[in-house]
């Protein structure tokens, strides 16, 4: 197994007063994550905040801050804010000036291109910090941002907010690996003929870039492990290693192995695990 990563996408279920009662969510403990990062020789990890009025369950970013703070080598720490909620850039800077080098997981279900979302993207183009936006695949999922199925929405502000790098997750953005696919499915299955929007996105906006994490990430490649090896490095300065915790889930510690099986070159391999995040991230 690699044993340099740097993990765009990590959450902790259990801390001091809070518990995502939702399995196995309840069982992603600190100690859970930190013993996960410590197996490897050089890890760490993004650790992102769960808020906003659509998520279902709350892991405030002060509590993200506070438990950074233990482990300020392993752990990066990145802030979120409900859009929608009064003071938010006076809210975003105060979180910025206290260590958070992100703004994520941004779960708002609103529209890409809607009118508190497009304040989010200025505010955080000013401080100069990415977004990590997790997008839903239709109106009905339980949160994530909403779009188009063909992510018109979001392109048009990727080009409008240029200065801003806005990092991709989730079914309703992997799910665009192909051209074809079907709307009511979140995780399509099947070889990939022609290329979808995800692919034409991120090779014609340099500030987008896409997580690799959870079972959409995993899906978005396992699907076909052919076209998956030649997506990989054809754009390997564009994509990000992340687990949102996966080990918990099945497959488990499937995106590691499945790196691994795919024999990609050491560059390509190292730019995907940790170096893109490092050059994103602000020191």
């Amino acid at each position: 197994m690699p044993l340099h990563f740097l993990d765009i996408h990590t959450h902790v279920g259990c801390y001091g007063d809070l518990a995502n009662v939702n399995s196995p969510w309840g069982k992603v403990t600190v100690e859970a994550l930190t013993s996960y990062l410590e197996s490897y020789e050089k890890a760490s990890a993004v650790l992102l905040p769960v808020y906003s009025w659509n998520s279902g369950f709350t892991m405030p970013t002060e509590y993200v801050l506070d438990i950074s703070r233990k482990y300020p080598s392993k752990l990066i720490p990145f802030c979120v804010v409900e859009v929608r909620e009064a003071c938010l850039s006076e809210r975003i800077v105060r979180y910025v000036d206290m260590g958070c080098r992100g703004f994520g997981e941004h779960t708002s279900k609103i529209p890409a291109d809607h009118d508190c979302n497009l304040k989010l993207y200025k505010i955080c183009g000013r401080l100069e910090i990415p977004i990590l936006m997790h997008v839903a695949a239709s109106n009905s999922d339980a949160y994530g941002i909403l779009d188009t199925p063909d992510l018109r929405g979001f392109e048009k502000i990727a080009k409008q907010y240029s200065n801003v790098n806005f990092i991709m997750h989730g079914p309703g953005w992997w799910r665009c690996m192909s051209e074809d696919f079907n709307l009511e499915e979140s995780y399509p299955k099947g070889l990939i003929e022609r290329p979808g929007r995800t692919i034409y996105i991120l090779e014609n906006y340099e500030n987008v870039y896409g997580d690799l994490s959870a079972f959409s990430g995993y899906n978005a490649l396992n699907r076909d492990l052919t076209f998956a090896k030649l997506f990989l490095e054809r754009l390997n300065r564009k994509l990000l290693y992340g687990t949102d915790m996966e080990w918990f889930f099945n497959p488990e510690n499937s995106h590691l192995k499945l790196l691994k099986e795919l024999s990609l070159p050491t560059e390509v391999l190292d730019n995907i695990l940790y170096k893109n995040a490092e050059k994103l991230i602000r020191s």
